[in-house]
């Protein structure tokens, strides 16, 4: 990820201002490049805009120093990867859970999934998916 990305992601900002993927999308990227103030706020502005983006709060979370704040929240995300998977939201939390442990692989192979079986928020899995590559 480049500057050229950055520039990308804040002209789609500039058209779509209520779009919370783009601000996602660049957080990561700030992440990345080791700017954790952007990412924060990036992170920040995403949840305000949708808070059922879980996975970016924690990310914004951990980002804050607040690593006590989201222990619970990986435990449980941890448990989806131990018990067996029933259902889309079951394979998709296991793979938010595998990407908190750097499993890239097999986190995308749950996305996919996730995707297959239907998993209600399209957009979330498809985020995740193209992170991935």
């Amino acid at each position: 990820m480049n500057d050229q990305t950055i520039h990308e992601l804040d002209e789609a900002i500039r058209l779509k201002p209520d779009d919370a993927t783009n601000y996602i999308n660049r957080g990561y990227v700030h992440l990345k490049k080791g700017d954790d103030d952007k990412a924060i706020e990036d992170f920040d502005n995403a949840v305000r805009l949708c808070p059922n983006y879980e996975t970016d709060y924690i990310d914004s979370k951990f980002v804050h120093g607040g690593r006590e704040a989201v222990e619970a929240a990986i435990e449980l995300l941890n448990s989806k990867v131990n018990s067996p998977a029933e259902s889309a939201t079951d394979f998709y939390y296991a793979g938010v859970a595998l990407l908190f442990q750097n499993n890239k692989i097999t986190a995308r192979k749950h996305f996919e999934l996730a995707l297959k079986l239907g998993y209600d928020d399209l957009t979330k899995v498809e985020r995740h998916l193209e992170n991935l590559r």
